[in-house]
């Protein structure tokens, strides 16, 4: 912005606009009706008098005309208001601790660096810790395992835990850290659900970063607070994992993050509180009287679970400490905050002074490139917040200096600066800042810690020890990683005072009203103070003079100060003269207000009192003016949106055009803002005073306001293609947000201003506001929105608010902030009729005190007409409501209506004489404020705060003609809860001495007190309102008796209407009659009509009746009757026309084939009675069906429903399809779902799958329709009078098929070829049925019913629950006609709320309950697992499953069917619980929930049996309602008043519309009639039918969340699970699905070991120094490694070449749709059960070298995924490191059966050793069949190794040689004798594998002349 303007005011200005010279060339200033538009050349950007070259550089450089359409920039000004904006909130709630819960569940690790290491994850937060099992050697451990903490915290401290996940190398009698992970609470409580899903954590050695990563750890994250649904994520399949694409960042980040250094450079401190808080420091001042005791600060700085402090300074306030702090940490650090603390050190503890947090996000910007800057801040001040300074020791104050809730007062202030500089390549390569610190940590390495881990106290100045970690620093990273470093740093410039520039508070309070009687009693007194100017119970001290150093002297960081800096207000006066402040008022006695007791208020009619105080800062302005246009641009937008959302809300037209208006209004807004700030870059880009944060902010600002454009433009853009004020709003929404994080500026520059109110000199109440909001500017727009205006503020006492109003004083008071220099604009927007006192503003000085000119008389008329949705106080879960008004001096109550939460007063409070000071016109532009408090009366105590509203009155002049006010609602709010609403208007009238007009008169009414006038009324109507009494649900005890005979009584605008009685409630909980109607005067204008409420009552004897509980509706517009569409005529009047099959082969013409994508061009329907959708097949004709069968012979797809023979031909065979074939085919469906990217289109493509997957010319095989897949959307096929909308779905299966012709393998699923195979699926919810089926409300709804107290805290309805009704309301207006139907009605029992209700009497169900499983359970023995069952409860009904619990499991699969008789509405509500089994003492409940079934029975959608995809006779699939799907259509038709559907071969006709598919089928070579497959396609559609149509319930799964009274709202896991309802009355249904878990299958490998090569040489002779080793293989099936298997060794290869021919047998379970191993074992000897546990199917083989003395050497690994493993290289040599990595082609075990080749050991990603290894698996039939022997034992024995074929061959004696002839025709001679060669000879080859020729005559022959080859056959002997 433009930094010139004071220039222009001091040359003074005639302009109307402040600031802005009249005769400027190129300005305009444009006066709209409501709106100032100013041209932000003016801006203001510092406060400082410039150069004028710079300003002129500025209007150079920039080009204002790239901006369309204007010549000039423009910023539209919030409108001038003289009083701040409307805010109905008078108080917020502080904070709370509540529940939290962090569910961790860790699957498995990969990559873990490390030789055969044996690892375990250590999971901690905070102080807890959490550890899973040990995985043994193994770099790639398989856990899935689950864990849950539960903290009971406030949120700030919460979100700043810090989750980190360490994997210990667990040995003998130590552990080992291989790497950890951090991320802290709050980054992952802001991804999507507040989790983090399959995402892989990156390890890494914080305390040595050029380690790299160390490793994978693959886990789910999830955060959620109470009330949070937590959705259980999709499991990714882990077979093909990129790790890398899949890290556990937020989105955004990158995968790869580089080290940094996070350099926290405290400088020194100012204004802390001078008083030492510490305990010692008070008993000293109780002995020694002395107050003088200065406190020891030192400063912490945590960051990320790691803690650095630095020196601490002796005995003073302004502490100069010259320290840094360093982290290391990656970037960018998965940590939201870093937290500077001041404490001061005591002898008995170190005592809090205050804390602030930075919020990275907000000084640094993570784009790419350019766009983006690192973490930094200042070097600049930091203010700090707490308690009272000089308060004592309470809970309180510690809890606010330790930064949690809102600081009450200021605690001095920090000077710091944060830089974060990135390591490149590790730490390898050193920064220049890691050079520059290397000497210092030297030097400092020998100091010693402390107490507390703390250092001792350095010198005084600043050169203290390194800082240990103190208080908890993680342990894990042993030393140097753990505490930050801390090393000493240059000061930095100096900030001398005489560079500051004096600022000027200038305040005059206009009202004091609503103070406390408690505190009326003394005078009082109200202080207004910044920073610790102005705090008349502490001074600040005369700051300390500064030795002038060369260093002190640099100005570099002050901006530049005028060359005349002298001040208007302050000419010839000292700038710390005692005179110039004046910070409080003169104490004055309150006086009790007019018509109330409780409150008081200052009389201040004539005079205002003013306070200035002067005070002293840098000159940091510009940062606060931009924050203030970006808060201009924030509020005219967000005012914009609220308007839009208003007019959605109440569904009138207009909102898109307003929303599109607020966007194209933000747009120009933004766009003058960014030309501002790159104005304000280019001029002050070489301003030394700027930091880097200040032009990296201002480069951000006008970025991201660049893409806020564009977003706003693209939204505008999209609605005009696509309709939608909603999405609209959301997008508006989230550019409100967008900009409210831009506003907030980090860099603090001046402290907030506090107002206190004091009395009998103790602080009482205070109210606090930011400084931004005061600051003045010239220029409209950087001015704060509360500057120069006169504010509403409510004073609060400090510390823990109680629950009831804790307002102390409402105080009016005008406040302006700004330079000394331009203080002779602190007066300029006094509202008119006041003047100054003391010469105005003219003088020099502020003045003393507000004159008012002129008072006007006014009454004041409070319309109260009435209250709804108000809170409940009493134990009855009522209240006895009256509302108190006050206005000044003045305060009315209303009546006290008993037993209410909506009442009707209809009173008007008067209140004459109100004397209001000013000009007229300001006091009708802008009133005083009224405020409307509710309460609960109590007879005995206290009455009791509901809630309280601020409104704003309508005023009438004298002069103006009388119209009444309008009736409107105020939001009534208790703390930060809602607290119902208030109808009432509000009038100021003038009174006038001559009375030309009189206000007109009010009504008085018995008592004295007046009604709401008539003309102000509400104009009402007659309204007729039914009621469905259906009947009572789940009544609690009243009173500790039950309740038996409940009534309910309906309120609504004064009337009741009666229930019947229910006469037992235990024998029939609905009520005898059912429907009854009332008539009710309610107002035409549905926004003002009164709630309903609903009371429940219980008789008892002689006729008491008792309260149940009641529930109020608020909105009856739901209830608004809505006549229902007319039903299709009878078909017999419209007989279907003919539909004409298309002749021959024909295509239908080309142009009526729409094209790709294009749905426009298809013309209407010509008849739209009729839509015929085309479901398969045409019928053929019979002379056809010959073809047909030939042709279904070889189709791919058998349809038969009978279950056909099994082949066993290859894996498929071993999965016979069953129910779980349906489910996990379902899954697989989901999971393509949910990956795809357009999950929308997969819905809408759903019917087509079937056809798609079998090839699109399989569509119009007899139809002859050709379909291309462009238009399979819709294709228009022209017949005689309507066109056919094709929709080819699958029909699952034929009645009966041809048993011959069927393809082999039909009854048989193979779970690898996934959705190949046809099979049936269901639908999965993964939330409640209800969710999805909006509750099944559609015939009834359920209200709760609640009695006793309410309170403050969310959640708390549990215990105030009592029951609910069930009914339904309908409500229209009565005409004069209806007046006569309605009394017809009556009469005759016709009511319109009963239509389509089945009658209320008991029936018979039969309920069927399935138990699939569940999931993320929480733990519930010790051990963090548990041991599940299931309890089912329905009425009197309990079904205890205890027998079937499963053990040691957070994720059982239960697989249980249950069956139970109950007759409804007695029964009908059924709890699912999960218990853990315990064997001593009760069984624990871990969760339960409750389903309706009741409402799923009668529901429209009938949920009591799902629809299946398919319909079959039996097998998997078989159809398990009692009536097939045809007598089901009929009947549906027959329910809603349809005529009955009209069967035709291939084709049915329901309510004029015609479903053409095959009917047709052939089942022994005979052809056969079916509707039921195309009767089920209907139902499927049955949406579709007009009128009556609605969406059926599909054969489906539902997930439903689990909860605990225990810990309310907290979900304690998920459990899978359907019920199918049959009524008695109807066919009996057919047998359960038996959903029984599949047994795992027995399978045994076996694993030949023949050679290895090339392996790793690891021993060397100490004779000759040959490299050898003594080789041998391992082997094991993850999860068995108790059936660990070895080879034999073979001893001293030379080569790496080793010979087994050593078979490895492993037995193992297996399921084949899962792919897991199942390991049934205990988990130690104490254990009763076995455990389950699920693994992947992975074989690890390892290369060892074999030691005699010590432990052998590990020398390397492979494991392999039997799903997918690498192809066998042919050759030891083609066999490379690289063939494990994902490139290669992959084979499974289970397909292929067998296998042979090379593999690669690796160790360290290092190549040492290729095994030569064949694979063979078996079914656990086929290996009985088929027996081996391990090892080279019978049956079927190995050969053993054939490595040596020695044959001694005579030579001549002389030599003394032996000629051996080896393998591969290699000779060599070996000395040796006549009896050795006999032994050799003797033992023969194989023997010398086993050391049967003597080492050392072979090994003798060691020297150097042996040629390469006789090495080899060395090695090989």
């Amino acid at each position: 912005m433009v930094p010139f303007q004071r220039e222009i005011h001091r040359r003074g200005s005639s302009s109307a606009v402040p600031g802005v010279k009249a005769d400027l060339p190129g300005y305009r200033v444009l006066f709209p009706e409501k709106c100032v538009w100013v041209s932000s050349m003016c801006a203001c950007a510092g406060g400082e008098v410039e150069a004028p070259s710079e300003a002129s550089a500025l209007l150079q450089g920039e080009n204002w005309e790239d901006q369309p359409g204007t010549s000039a920039v423009r910023t539209r000004i919030i409108p001038n208001n003289k009083r701040a904006k409307l805010k109905t909130c008078i108080q917020k709630s502080e904070g709370r601790p509540q529940s939290f819960q962090i569910c961790i569940n860790i699957t498995e690790a990969r990559q873990l660096v490390g030789e055969n290491i044996d690892p375990s994850v250590l999971l901690e937060i905070g102080d807890e810790k959490k550890q899973t099992s040990v995985q043994e050697g193994t770099n790639a451990p398989f856990y899935n395992e689950y864990f849950v903490f539960e903290f009971f915290a406030y949120k700030e401290v919460f979100f700043d835990k810090v989750i980190k996940l360490t994997v210990m190398h667990s040995k003998m009698l130590r552990s080992f850290s291989v790497g950890s992970f951090k991320v802290d609470v709050w980054t992952v409580y802001r991804q999507p659900g507040h989790q983090f899903t399959n995402k892989w954590a990156m390890l890494t050695n914080p305390g040595d970063i050029s380690t790299g990563v160390r490793g994978y750890v693959k886990c789910d994250i999830s955060v959620s607070a109470k009330g949070d649904a937590v959705k259980p994520g999709p499991k990714a399949s882990d077979a093909e994992e990129q790790i890398d694409k899949n890290l556990l960042v937020p989105e955004g980040f990158p995968s790869e993050r580089p080290w940094a250094r996070f350099c926290v450079k405290v400088y020194r401190a100012e204004g802390l509180p001078r008083n030492n808080s510490s305990i010692m420091a008070n008993v000293t001042k109780a002995f020694i009287g002395d107050n003088t005791a200065l406190i020891d600060p030192y400063v912490e700085v945590s960051f990320f679970k790691r803690v650095g402090r630095t020196s601490t300074q002796k005995s003073t306030a302004e502490p100069a400490w010259n320290e840094q702090i360093v982290f290391t940490e990656m970037f960018p650090p998965l940590c939201q905050r870093l937290k500077i603390q001041v404490w001061d050190e005591g002898s008995m503890g170190d005592v809090a002074i205050g804390t602030h947090y930075f919020d990275l996000r907000r000084i640094s910007n993570e784009q790419d490139g350019d766009r983006g800057f690192l973490p930094t801040f200042g070097p600049a001040w930091i203010n700090l917040y707490g308690s009272v300074r000089n308060g004592s020791i309470g809970d309180d104050t510690v809890e606010l200096n330790e930064g949690i809730g809102e600081g009450v007062s200021y605690r001095g202030r920090v000077y710091m600066e944060l830089a974060v500089e990135i390591l490149s390549g590790g730490s390898g390569s050193e920064s220049k800042l890691g050079r520059m610190l290397k000497p210092s940590k030297d030097a400092k390495a020998g100091k010693g810690v402390g107490k507390d881990g703390k250092t001792p106290a350095g010198g005084g100045g600043g050169g203290g020890g390194a800082g240990a970690a103190a208080g908890g620093a993680a342990d894990d990273d042993k030393g140097k990683a753990a505490a930050a470093e801390v090393l000493p740093v240059e000061s930095p410039p100096a900030l001398d005072a005489d560079n500051n520039e004096t600022f000027l508070l200038f305040g005059a309070l206009f009202e004091a009203t609503m103070i406390d009687r408690k505190i009326g009693d003394k005078p009082i007194s109200f202080e207004f103070s910044i920073g610790n100017y102005g705090n008349v119970l502490e001074p600040p001290e005369k700051p300390p003079p500064r030795s002038p150093s060369p260093a002190f002297r640099r100005r570099a960081l002050d901006a530049p100060v005028s060359a005349t800096p002298t001040s208007p207000l302050l000419l010839g006066e000292p700038a710390d003269a005692p005179t110039t402040s004046r910070s409080s008022t003169p104490p004055q006695r309150p006086l009790i207000v007019e018509g109330n007791r409780y409150y008081m208020h200052l009389p201040l009619e004539k005079q205002k009192p003013c306070i200035s105080v002067l005070s002293n800062w840098e000159n940091r302005a510009y940062r606060l003016h931009n924050s203030n246009m970006l808060d201009n641009i924030a509020v005219l937008f967000e005012g914009g949106v609220a308007s839009a959302a208003e007019l959605h809300r109440k569904s009138e037209p207009g909102a898109e055009h307003l929303l599109e208006t607020a966007l194209k209004e933000f747009c120009a807004d933004a766009r003058s803002f960014v030309a501002a700030a790159e104005a304000k870059l280019k001029a002050e880009g070489k301003s030394s005073y700027l930091t880097q944060l200040d032009r990296k902010r201002l480069t951000l600002c006008r970025q991201e306001l660049e893409s806020m454009i564009g977003d706003a433009r693209s939204v505008v853009e999209r609605k005009r293609k696509a309709g939608g004020v909603k999405e609209m709003l959301q997008h508006a929404t989230k550019l409100k947000q967008k900009i409210r994080f831009l506003v907030e500026e980090p860099q603090h520059t001046v402290p907030d201003v506090f107002v206190w109110l004091l009395s009998n000199n103790k602080r009482i109440a205070y109210a606090r506001l930011s400084a931004r909001d005061l600051l003045y500017s010239s220029s409209r727009e950087a001015r704060g929105i509360h500057c120069g205006k006169i504010i509403t503020l409510f004073l609060k006492p400090p510390g823990k608010r109680v629950a009831d109003l804790s307002v102390q004083a409402q105080v009016d008071v005008y406040l302006w902030y700004g330079s000394s220099s331009d203080s002779v604009h602190m007066l300029d927007d006094l509202p008119a009729g006041f003047s100054a006192a003391t010469g105005g503003a003219a003088s020099s000085r502020p003045p003393a005190a507000l004159l008012c000119a002129e008072q006007h008389a006014f009454q004041l008329r409070c319309h109260m007409y009435q209250a709804r949705g108000l809170i409940a106080a009493d134990t009855s879960g009522l209240s006895d409501p009256f509302a108190r008004v006050t206005c000044l001096s003045h305060s009315q109550t209303t009546n006290v209506i008993s037993q209410t939460l909506s009442p009707t007063w209809n009173q008007c409070l008067l209140m004459s004489r109100l004397l209001l000071g000013g000009d007229l016109q300001h006091v009708w532009k802008e009133p005083p404020r009224v405020l409307v408090e509710v309460y609960d009366d109590d007879a005995l105590g206290r009455a009791e705060y509901l809630g309280a509203t601020v409104v704003v009155p309508e005023v009438r002049l004298a002069s103006d003609p009388y119209a009444p006010p309008t009736l409107e609602y105020s939001p009534i709010h208790c703390g930060s809860l809602p607290g119902g609403d208030l109808l009432a208007a509000f009038e100021l009238l003038q009174m006038q001495e001559s009375a030309e007009w009189s206000p007109p008169a009010l009504e008085k009414q018995e008592g004295g007190i007046y009604t709401v006038p008539a003309n102000i009324r509400p104009v009402l109507s007659t309204f007729r309102l039914e009621v469905l009494f259906w009947g009572m649900r789940e009544l609690k005890k009243v009173q500790l008796l039950s309740v038996d005979r409940p009534q309910v009584f309906i309120e609504c605008a004064g009337k009741t209407l009666r229930s019947s009685v229910i006469q037992k409630y235990k024998s029939n909980p609905n009520f005898p009659t059912l429907v009854d109607a009332i008539e009710l005067e309610l107002p035409e204008n549905e926004h003002l009509h009164p709630p309903l409420s609903i009371t429940v009552v219980d008789w008892r004897a002689f006729g008491r009746s008792t309260l149940v509980g009641n529930h109020v509706i608020n909105n009856l517009k739901a209830f608004k009757y809505a006549p229902p569409p007319a039903l299709p005529a009878p078909t017999q009047t419209h007989r279907p026309p003919k539909v004409t099959e298309p002749p021959g082969p024909s295509t239908p013409p080309e142009g009526l084939c729409p094209s790709a994508g294009d749905t426009t061009m298809t013309p209407p329907l010509t008849d739209p009675d009729f839509l015929i959708t085309v479901e398969e097949d045409a019928p053929p004709p019979e002379e056809q069906l010959g073809k047909k069968r030939a042709g279904e012979a070889r189709s791919t797809r058998g349809r038969s429903t009978k279950r056909k023979k099994r082949t066993i031909a290859d894996e498929s065979a071993e999965c016979v399809i069953d129910w779980w074939s349906k489910y996990y085919a379902s899954r697989d469906k989901r999971a393509k779902q949910d990956g795809s990217p357009f999950p929308q289109v997969f819905d809408k493509a759903l019917p087509y799958q079937g056809l798609l997957s079998d090839g699109i010319d399989s569509l119009g095989k007899h139809s002859d329709i050709r379909v291309t897949a462009a238009n399979v959307d819709r294709l228009v096929i022209p017949t005689s009078c309507v066109e056919i909308f094709c929709l080819v779905t699958r029909v699952g299966g034929e009645p009966d098929g041809d048993k011959r012709k069927k393809q082999k393998g039909r009854g048989t699923l193979d779970p690898n070829l996934g959705p190949a195979t046809k099979l049936a699926t269901l639908e999965l919810y993964s939330k409640e049925l209800e969710a999805e089926f909006a509750s099944f409300n559609d015939w009834v709804n359920t209200y709760e019913l609640f009695r006793g107290k309410a309170n403050e805290e969310e959640g708390a309805t549990e215990g105030r629950f009592v029951g609910k009704f069930k009914g339904r309301f309908c409500l229209y207006k009565m005409s004069e006609d209806n007046a006569q139907d309605s009394d017809q009605d009556t009469d005759g029992g016709d009511f319109r709320v009963s239509r389509g209700i089945p009658p209320n009497g008991l029936v018979q169900v039969l309920v069927r309950v399935y138990i699939v499983s569940a999931s993320n359970l929480h733990p519930a023995d010790p051990d963090g697992k548990a041991d599940p069952y299931v309890v089912l409860r329905l009425g009197k009904n309990e079904i205890k499953d205890r027998d079937n619990y499963i053990p040691k499991q957070l994720n059982p699969v239960f697989g249980r069917s249950f069956e139970m008789q109950a007759t409804f509405p007695l029964e009908s509500l059924l709890s699912v619980a999960v218990y853990d089994h315990d064997l001593v003492g009760g069984d624990d409940l871990i969760g339960e929930t409750r389903i309706d079934l009741e409402n799923r029975f009668y529901s429209r959608h009938r949920a009591t049996c799902g629809l299946p995809t398919e319909y079959s006779l039996d097998g998997y699939n078989a159809w398990r309602d009692g009536l097939k799907p045809s007598e089901l259509l009929s009947k549906l038709c027959r329910d809603h008043g349809l005529e009955e559907p009209l069967f035709r071969p291939g084709r049915i006709s329901v309510a004029d519309k015609v479903f053409v598919g095959k009917t047709c089928f052939v089942h022994e070579d005979e052809p056969l009639e079916s509707y039921e497959h195309l009767s089920l396609k209907v139902l499927q559609r049955w949406a579709e039918i007009p009128a009556v149509g609605c969406k059926l319930v599909p054969e489906h799964i539902e997930t439903r969340t689990l909860f605990n009274k225990d810990r309310p709202g907290m979900d304690q896991g998920q459990v899978q699970m359907w019920v199918d309802m049959f009524p008695m009355d109807l066919p009996p249904p057919g047998p359960s699905v038996d959903i029984s878990p599949r047994k795992p299958k027995g399978y045994e490998l076996r694993i030949i070991i023949w050679n290895t090569e090339d392996v790793i040489l690891e021993d060397s002779s100490f004779l000759t120094g040959q490299q050898s080793s003594d080789i041998y293989i391992k082997g094991w099936l993850k999860g068995l490694e108790d059936d660990r298997q070895e080879t034999d060794v073979h001893y001293n290869s030379l080569t790496g070449e080793g010979n087994f021919n050593w078979r490895f047998v492993f037995p193992f379970s297996y399921l084949p749709a899962e792919k897991v191993i199942v390991v049934s074992k205990k988990e130690h000897i104490f254990s009763l059960d076995k455990s389950e546990q699920k693994l992947p199917a992975i074989l690890s083989l390892q290369v060892w070298d074999f030691e005699t003395l010590s432990s052998d050497d590990f020398l390397g690994t492979v494991e392999l995924d039997l799903h997918g493993f690498p192809r066998g290289a042919k050759t030891a040599k083609l066999c490379k490191a690289d063939m494990l990595t994902e490139g290669t082609e992959r084979i499974s075990i289970f397909q292929q059966k067998r296998a042979r080749g090379w593999w690669p050991f690796a160790k360290c990603g290092e190549l040492t050793g290729k095994v030569e290894a064949e694979f063979h698996l078996l079914t656990a039939e086929e290996a009985e069949k088929n027996c081996v022997g391990r090892a080279r034992k019978e049956p079927e024995p190995l050969p053993k190794p054939n490595s040596l074929l020695l044959s001694p061959v005579p030579v001549p004696q002389s030599t003394g040689h032996v000629l051996l002839l080896v393998r591969q025709s290699v000779q060599v001679f070996l000395p040796l004798g006549v009896a050795e060669l006999q032994e050799v000879h003797h033992h023969g080859a194989g023997a010398a594998h086993r050391r049967a020729v003597p080492r050392s005559a072979l090994l003798h022959a060691a020297g150097s002349h042996f040629s390469e080859d006789s090495q080899r056959m060395r090695s090989d002997l």
